[in-house]
């Protein structure tokens, strides 16, 4: 039989566009974790709890959505793709494409905290070695997701062969994985917010749980191939589905992020409204520049914070920093995410055969 990818759906390879719209939707997100930042900065803690701008209390529910996002593009894109790869070369192609701008964004970091008098060698160490160690993640706080970004990626080509060659015995894996990591996450108190810990065990259940946002993402690449139950489901109820999307990551709760990402996707591919909301240039722009401004706010925030406080009012910081922010992402994508793009495509090439088990 023909490899999975190779029947009609929503996500060919052929129909870019709806593609473009999951970039642009990234972008979106990207934008909202900004704009999350920026409130925190410009706010006192609480005040948008009981406001129908709750979802910007906490830019998690957007990093939720991320790890779901990268589950269904890399599932996509290893089911759908027309070479065969080692993993050895899958690895090192990830790698090429995340790190350098990951490396920079962290020098950045190191800069702005050596000028509030903060040098920290070992911090320095645990980031550029992806540890998750808080001290690490503390010179740039959004890098805390990419450690997990980087460490479930790699394991993306199991989750997907066991989806394809034993769904069933795959979902239940996942189920029971999930539930395993919330028994643990109270067991341990790990608390409702983890972004990283520097004890191993703690840290190894932070990534299980995230890896099920992951398997999720590549569910849904399959259902979107395969039987389409979910996207049948979402796509009848359109409307009702993106609005209790937007409740339900103005929860802040993972599970309920997970479920709302889920949404998202769907209607991202399946909604005619939002797939032409999503095609305008701006939002393609966003998703375009999304990796280096998630990257980049934080460490611009802060020094912006630490050379204009007392000259400016925090409000017009925050005025400033959100073009700025922009303009800084755009630079940090022409000068080195669209090279390191260059360098995975480089690492990638091989012999032209699809990479998904026949089923």
């Amino acid at each position: 039989m023909a490899p999975i990818g190779s029947a009609g759906g929503v996500a060919e390879r052929h129909e870019p566009g709806r593609y473009h719209a999951l970039d642009a939707l990234r972008g979106v997100a990207a934008f909202g974790v900004l704009v999350t930042h920026c409130l925190q900065m410009a706010l006192p803690d609480g005040t948008l709890n009981h406001t129908p701008l709750r979802v910007f209390a906490n830019g998690r529910s957007f990093v939720i959505f991320f790890f779901v996002l990268s589950g269904t593009v890399l599932a996509t894109a290893l089911w759908n793709g027309r070479r065969r790869d080692g993993y050895a070369r899958y690895a090192a192609r990830r790698f090429a494409r995340l790190y350098p701008p990951y490396l920079v964004a962290g020098l950045g970091g190191m800069l702005v905290a050596a000028g509030t008098g903060i040098v920290d060698p070992a911090g320095w160490l645990h980031y550029l070695a992806f540890t998750g160690h808080p001290a690490g993640t503390s010179i740039n706080p959004p890098s805390w997701s990419l450690v997990y970004e980087i460490r479930l990626s790699l394991v993306m080509p199991l989750i997907c062969f066991v989806i394809l060659r034993r769904p069933r015995a795959a979902f239940w894996a996942m189920a029971v994985l999930f539930l395993g990591t919330e028994a643990a996450f109270v067991a341990l108190r790990i608390g409702q917010f983890p972004y990283g810990s520097a004890d191993p065990v703690a840290a190894a259940v932070i990534t299980a749980r995230f890896a099920v946002c992951f398997g999720v993402g590549a569910f849904l690449a399959w259902d979107c191939h395969g039987r389409r139950t979910v996207f049948t489901a979402v796509a009848r109820y359109p409307l009702a589905s993106f609005v209790a999307a937007l409740v339900l990551m103005s929860v802040l709760l993972d599970q309920l992020s997970l479920i709302a990402a889920i949404l998202l996707i769907v209607l991202a591919l399946e909604w005619p409204v939002m797939g032409r909301v999503l095609m305008l240039p701006v939002l393609l722009w966003l998703g375009r520049i999304s990796y280096s401004l998630y990257l980049t706010h934080v460490v611009l925030l802060d020094g912006l914070k630490t050379g204009l406080s007392g000259l400016l009012p925090v409000p017009v910081i925050v005025a400033l920093a959100i073009p700025t922010a922009l303009l800084l992402a755009e630079c940090l994508y022409e000068f080195v995410e669209k090279p390191s793009i260059a360098w995975a495509r480089r690492i990638g090439r091989g012999p032209a055969e699809t990479l998904a088990p026949s089923v």
